[in-house]
């Protein structure tokens, strides 16, 4: 496997510029960028979806792409170049999470999906997404009825 854009220089702070100009000119408003020791972790904005407004969070969970690059340094990278470093997994996760709101909207503006529809994982429901409250509660809200 290769890393998908593991080898960007874009830092993180400019691609979070990125993506937020990109939901604002979606329609997003309150679009905030979230930081964590001074670094950037994530981007969190509201939408308005069927006259509701509605708060979403998409967070940027480097430290796996670090994992995914470490793995994939041991398995074939020449083991003369330097091993990845946490900085290049912050700058390529957060290029991939750009591209992913880049592909969400693609499928919207071809009516291949609505905007509600991509997004609602990220969907915040008291302070956790949507997708992490499922998690927490075991998926039982998505249980088949008996």
């Amino acid at each position: 496997m290769t890393i998908y854009m593991g080898t960007t220089k874009i830092p993180p702070e400019k691609t979070a510029a990125e993506i937020q100009s990109l939901l604002a000119s979606k329609g997003a408003h309150n679009v905030l960028t979230e930081y964590d020791k001074g670094e950037v972790v994530a981007i969190s904005f509201a939408i308005n979806i069927r006259n509701k407004e509605v708060a979403f969070c998409l967070p940027v969970r480097w430290e796996n792409y670090f994992k995914a690059l470490q793995n994939e340094y041991q398995r074939k990278w020449d083991r003369r170049r330097a091993s990845p470093k946490e900085d290049q997994a912050k700058r390529t996760a957060w290029r991939v999470v750009l591209r992913w709101v880049q592909a969400q909207f693609a499928l919207i503006e071809t009516d291949m999906a609505s905007l509600d529809e991509v997004m609602l994982p990220y969907a915040l429901v008291e302070n956790e997404t949507f997708y992490e409250r499922l998690l927490k509660d075991n998926f039982k809200l998505l249980e088949a009825p008996k």
